[in-house]
């Protein structure tokens, strides 16, 4: 019988929807889900459910879309077709976000779907999780659902080692709290990692989760969803909150709505350290960045290709980043921005900052 056939021709809920990806990976041990949450702009989602040449929207059920999509490859040279259905569930809570969900294949996911909303920025946005919030989100996880152990056995790290930042593949069979500290004393932050989780007398069951908010499982679909995908999308709800309206043309007056990036210590105290910050900016994409003062004070000018926002950055205390959206800023270029300084320089928290009078 054609069980997964029958799964995606019913109307589902989202119960069942949970329900129902669970009961195929009970029933298909080498079967797995990929599954994120996506801020996906209104125009944009009304263009999708229309159809292109790449997704047909398949069925519609309060809120639960399914669409059959289809993306061109080059193997070896040769071109060719890889097909596959994709749910796109609208959050019940958070307008213009999403969770995008497909058991297909890995060549799916990771060369035709995932690439195929990557390449949709600004008007598909993935979040980005902190390393701290990273850690918070796996410890809720063990510590709610006593789970024997969680190892973490496979992760993609990347250090920041002087000015550059040192990508490496480890398999450190570490518990939670030993990784993040083993890559902390690396400074670093891990873009993915695979673990391993036991309740007793059961088998162990692998999950991986990337820094984009990515998971991979073949097991506990609907608990991953609860204690992941609720509270990362929660998170990119606020980052839209907090980053939207920050252009001088979305206020009275084109007067300014600065941010800043608070390490709460002083992290600049020495002008290597501004060497650091400015040399941070060499890698990023689709950006112009301007020096135009960085010493004894850091005051950056950059230009995003993207969409045309633009940004004055500037460092005039030992412990503050303050980032000044110009004429034109997004809330995506705005994240951009941010995700680029916490992968590239150091992470801090995110607030709004208040110009003296």
């Amino acid at each position: 019988m054609d069980y997964i056939g029958a799964f995606y021709s019913q109307k589902h809920t989202e119960e069942t929807l949970h329900k129902g990806i669970d009961s195929i990976l009970g029933s298909h041990k080498k079967l797995n889900v990929y599954f994120f949450p996506v801020y996906i702009k209104p125009s944009y989602f009304s263009t999708l459910k229309n159809g292109n040449s790449q997704c047909k929207l398949v069925s519609e059920n309060g809120g639960i879309f399914l669409f059959d999509c289809s993306f061109q490859i080059r193997n070896f040279g040769q071109k060719g077709i890889i097909s596959g259905k994709v749910f796109i569930v609208k959050n019940k809570e958070y307008d213009d976000i999403y969770t995008v969900i497909t058991l297909e294949n890995s060549q799916f996911f990771s060369r035709g779907i995932y690439p195929y909303f990557l390449k949709n920025f600004p008007r598909v946005s993935l979040t980005f999780i902190t390393h701290k919030k990273l850690k918070n989100l796996l410890l809720e996880f063990r510590d709610g659902n006593n789970f024997k152990s969680l190892t973490i056995v496979r992760t993609t790290t990347y250090s920041r080692v002087g000015k550059k930042i040192m990508p490496s593949v480890n398999w450190p069979e570490f518990d939670l709290e030993k990784a993040f500290e083993w890559v902390d004393n690396e400074n670093g932050w891990f873009k993915n990692l695979k673990f391993q989780i036991k309740k007793p007398h059961e088998p162990k069951i692998e999950i991986s989760i990337s820094r984009k908010g990515v998971i991979k499982t073949n097991r506990y679909f609907k608990l991953l969803y609860e204690y992941f995908i609720l509270p990362i999308s929660k998170t990119v709800y606020e980052n839209i909150k907090i980053f939207s309206r920050r252009a001088r043309l979305d206020n009275p007056n084109r007067d300014i709505s600065p941010l800043c990036i608070d390490f709460g210590y002083g992290r600049f105290t020495e002008v290597e350290e501004n060497n650091k910050f400015i040399d941070s900016f060499k890698n990023m994409k689709a950006s112009s960045v301007s020096v135009i003062h960085g010493n004894p004070y850091i005051h950056l000018s950059l230009f995003d290709y993207f969409d045309g926002s633009s940004f004055d950055i500037w460092v005039l205390s030992t412990d503050k980043i303050v980032i000044v959206p110009q004429l034109k800023a997004s809330f995506q270029s705005i994240k951009r921005l941010m995700n680029h300084i916490f992968d590239n320089y150091a992470e801090g928290d995110i607030k709004d900052f208040e110009v003296a009078e």
